[in-house]
């Protein structure tokens, strides 16, 4: 009896424990097919965004399946298999301008169960929206080096500007804080705007960085909030503040309070948050370069510091805390010069979890260094192995201030550089992080020698066949090169635009979504501040209407190595 109790009772134990190890195992695996099913409904949202980018029409309504074409996602059947996973959209039509996409997966957990997994989210024709007939805001300073005032005007769909009219007042109780740098930016989802502007204030040398947002519905400015404020007198020529919108339609400014760790504060539509530390970067930035991952609230900010060193954060979309942010390994302790704008990050237009990074990493450096970074669709990603590019010039010469822009329809990017000789070279680089060079790459024999940055350059976004790079020749008569991205040429001879009181110092270039437009700022050596419109259709600059044409803004600039003007096309 009691052999037979001790099997049984032996039996009994053996089954319970057998029984939960199948039951663990069994968890396991439900749990990790959960997780690559959620990582493919998530893929497929990105898919849908893919397909939004290349015709609003091609996001046709009802239910599909995924597949790939020469790297690019495409509607296919009303399913599709990944493994054990089934992947559909479900894509709803809400207005002419809006659909709603469905991306469901399923698979069979075991013999008696599914699984399932839904993830929507709401696309918008973004291309339509913007480019349409819309019109933009130009902000700028116009008071010189003795007034914080910013003015304002905008442009209506006929090409008319308004009358000159002024912000909110950043600061009530003085009027001594002139205006140094300023950006603007739209939100996407909301008829809104918000500027942030970095003022100087000679008396007591205080730099302060405000934030300011703009009600379209009610055309008012309001909810001034100060970012951050401090005393000194030197790097009063750099751009150390950025900010980006998120797919909600909330801003997250991200600036400098003059130490070694950047801070952010997000608008949510109705408030500021109070600030958030990211990462400490080791060096206080002087300039700062942040831009959100088309179609996520994923971004990239990079940072050139007082120390000359470039770094990099990656938020991942998920929160506003410091944990969002991850500090990435320093690319770079040491740049030729620390007044210049040694630093550029832009992502792809094509392939969106792509960006490239050109920065400088030695004293004498006469050579772009490249960066690629993939990210892995959850929030983080890598870096490649940094490319150098070719020396600009002899044992003199040095690399200066560096731009760089995605192309909108393929695996590439331009980058252009303003070196010490002086010359604006420019280089095409790809998602493989490899460069190759342009013919006629030396845009600019002869520019301007100045710290700003005397050029700049913008793809036409309709067509997405050329781009424009305008530069100053150390004249007063701005040029503009046409660069066809099929045969990777620029133009051999340039063609002039207008002429300006004085010798050109700072280039703007805007593109217009959904257009082949491009909006020009100019600033000269008088801080003066002009704007014209590219006619992309005709490759010509706009005679007629009289708005697009070459029109001087303002005459009160604080400084002619500065930014104290910027524009922004409508998207709504």
């Amino acid at each position: 009896m009691e052999a037979i109790l001790g099997a049984a009772l032996f039996g009994m134990l053996a089954t319970a424990l057998a029984g939960a190890w199948l039951y663990g195992e069994e968890s396991q695996v439900i749990v990790g097919n959960r997780a690559r099913a959620l990582y493919s409904s998530d893929e497929g949202l990105e898919a849908a965004r893919n397909i939004r980018d290349s015709g609003w029409s091609n996001l046709t309504a009802g239910e599909h399946g995924l597949a790939t074409t020469t790297n690019q996602w495409n509607l296919s059947g009303t399913s599709s298999s990944i493994d054990i996973f089934n992947q559909h959209l479900s894509i709803a039509l809400v207005d002419t301008k809006r659909k709603t996409v469905t991306s469901t997966v399923t698979w069979q957990q075991n013999m008696l169960r599914s699984g399932t997994v839904d993830l929507v989210t709401r696309l918008t024709n973004w291309r339509a929206r913007g480019g349409g007939g819309g019109g933009g805001m130009l902000v700028f300073g116009n008071g010189g080096v003795a007034t914080d005032t910013i003015r304002y005007r905008t442009i209506d769909s006929s090409g008319t500007w308004s009358a000159l009219a002024t912000t909110a007042d950043v600061d009530t109780g003085s009027t001594n804080k002139a205006l140094r740098a300023v950006r603007i930016y739209v939100n996407p989802i909301r008829n809104e705007k918000i500027i942030i502007s970095r003022h100087y204030a000679s008396v007591g040398t205080s730099q302060t960085i405000y934030a300011q947002v703009y009600n379209g519905d009610t055309s008012s400015w309001g909810n001034v909030n100060t970012l951050s404020s401090w005393s000194a007198s030197t790097y009063l020529d750099v751009q150390n503040f950025d900010g980006f919108y998120l797919q909600n339609g909330d801003f997250v400014a991200v600036y400098s309070d003059n130490s070694t760790i950047p801070k952010m504060k997000v608008w949510n539509g109705s408030t500021w948050s109070a600030q958030v530390s990211m990462q400490n970067i080791g060096g206080i930035p002087n300039y700062i370069v942040a831009n959100v991952r088309p179609g996520t609230s994923e971004a990239m900010v990079v940072f050139f510091d007082a120390q000359r060193d470039t770094n990099s954060e990656y938020y991942d979309g998920a929160g506003y805390t410091t944990a969002d942010w991850t500090l990435h390994t320093e690319h770079s302790a040491t740049a030729p010069v620390v007044t210049k704008r040694m630093v550029d990050f832009a992502w792809n237009g094509s392939d969106t979890t792509k960006g490239l990074l050109v920065f400088s990493n030695n004293a004498n450096d006469r050579s772009t260094r490249y960066k690629v970074w993939i990210a892995d669709g959850s929030g983080a990603g890598s870096w490649t192995t940094a490319d150098n590019g070719a020396n600009q010039g002899g044992s003199g010469t040095r690399l200066g201030v560096l731009r760089a822009l995605g192309q909108p329809n393929a695996t590439n990017f331009l980058d252009c550089s303003q070196n010490t000789i002086p010359q604006v070279i420019c280089y095409r680089h790809d998602t493989l992080n490899i460069h190759t060079n342009p013919a006629n790459q030396i845009v600019a024999a002869t520019t301007d020698a100045g710290i700003q940055k005397a050029f700049d350059f913008a793809y036409e976004l309709a067509n997405a066949s050329y781009a424009i790079v305008v530069y100053s020749d150390a004249t007063s008569i701005p040029k503009l090169k046409l660069y066809n991205l099929s045969t990777n040429a620029f133009d051999v001879s340039a063609m002039s635009i207008g002429a300006l009181t004085g010798s050109l110092k700072t280039v703007r270039t805007i593109s217009k979504p959904f257009s082949d437009d491009i909006m020009i700022l100019l600033g000269d050596a008088g801080n003066m501040m002009y704007s014209i419109v590219w006619d992309g259709t005709n490759h010509t600059t706009y005679a007629t209407p009289a708005g697009y044409n070459l029109i001087n803004h303002g005459s009160l600039g604080s400084a002619v190595e500065d930014y104290w003007y910027d524009f922004a096309w409508d998207l709504l």
